[in-house]
């Protein structure tokens, strides 16, 4: 693809997420906002949902390449089951009070299940395919898990972790969105600087072992990172869903397939998408606000089916 063309992609990608910032400072459920609003609850949640939405579309970039699987997405490996059984659990037996609310015990939940999976990929002998169906796996025992705390214990002690894993921004403070970002960051550009070897391991795992990518390294590298940058969004922001899945495929039907434009196109679009949702779920239903999750898959489905159909080739 020619740079002229890259460059104006850049360019309206840019234009477009800081766009629908400004609109997300303006939309909400009070419609004259004062600045005092703006600056402690608006700015705060704009920001928490670019990032989140940022980190989603990046780790599903390069899980879809390290995989080489298009259905890959964030939830695929199974963290954020772990993060919805900490945000339970924690919720239940009152450790929320303790660990700064879900955020706190959702975090550690995803980092034991991210953790599991990584001590598997130490294992030489362990392919692609076994990590992705470990993942799968883990995925499973998480959400029955939950599932069987909440037969067992009051449904209502957990509603509002239920909600929350929904997809929720409501909680979004400056001071922990500002750590959020860092860690985001620093991740996507550490995901980023492997953007070589992601393009080899499109090839198959043989295939980049001819190359001379030591796909051993590189698959903890990308599923440690992944893992990390998982467990902060999930943690944040709740189960969002789609973000992860839908970004990288229509980034590369805009910009191509090569990782070096791939990933930061895929954060900003990310950033827009999830944002936009935000303002969605936060007036169509004014005074009301409905889950930004739910938002996402509704528009996300139908957008990817879209997607889908609109490939005269395969994925």
């Amino acid at each position: 693809m020619k740079k002229n063309k890259l460059w104006q992609i850049y360019a309206v990608s840019l234009l477009g997420w800081i766009g629908v910032f400004c609109l997300a400072l303006r939309l909400g459920a009070v419609a004259n906002a004062d600045f005092s609003l703006i600056q402690e609850i608006r700015l705060p949640r704009a920001l928490l949902a670019s990032l989140v939405g940022a980190g989603l579309a990046v780790a599903g970039a390069a899980l879809q390449a390290l995989f080489c699987n298009p259905l890959c997405d964030p939830y695929t490996l199974g963290i954020s089951s772990g993060a919805a059984l900490g945000a339970i659990l924690g919720t239940s037996i009152g450790l929320q009070w303790i660990l700064s609310g879900f955020a706190g015990t959702a975090f550690l939940g995803a980092l034991l299940f991210a953790a599991l999976l990584y001590s598997i990929s130490f294992r030489s002998s362990r392919t692609s395919l076994v990590l992705l169906l470990t993942g799968v796996m883990l995925g499973f025992v998480g959400n029955s898990l939950v599932a069987l705390w909440m037969a067992l214990v009051d449904t209502q002690g957990i509603q509002s972790a239920l909600l929350w894993l929904f997809g929720d921004l409501s909680r979004a403070r400056l001071n922990g969105t500002l750590f959020l970002g860092v860690g985001v960051l620093l991740l996507t550009f550490s995901i980023w600087r492997n953007w070589r070897e992601l393009d080899g391991m499109l090839m198959g795992e043989e295939k980049a072992l001819a190359l001379g990518i030591d796909v051993v390294k590189i698959r903890r590298g990308i599923i440690g990172n992944t893992s990390i940058l998982i467990s902060l969004c999930v943690s944040a922001a709740g189960m969002i869903g789609f973000v992860g899945l839908i970004v990288p495929h229509f980034v590369r039907r805009l910009a191509g397939s090569l990782h070096f434009h791939l990933i930061p196109l895929c954060a900003l679009w990310g950033a827009t998408l999830l944002t936009f949702a935000d303002c969605v779920s936060r007036t169509v239903a004014r005074p009301y606000e409905l889950p930004v999750g739910v938002i996402t898959a509704l528009v996300g489905a139908p957008v990817f089916l879209l997607i889908l159909l609109g490939r005269r080739g395969s994925l």
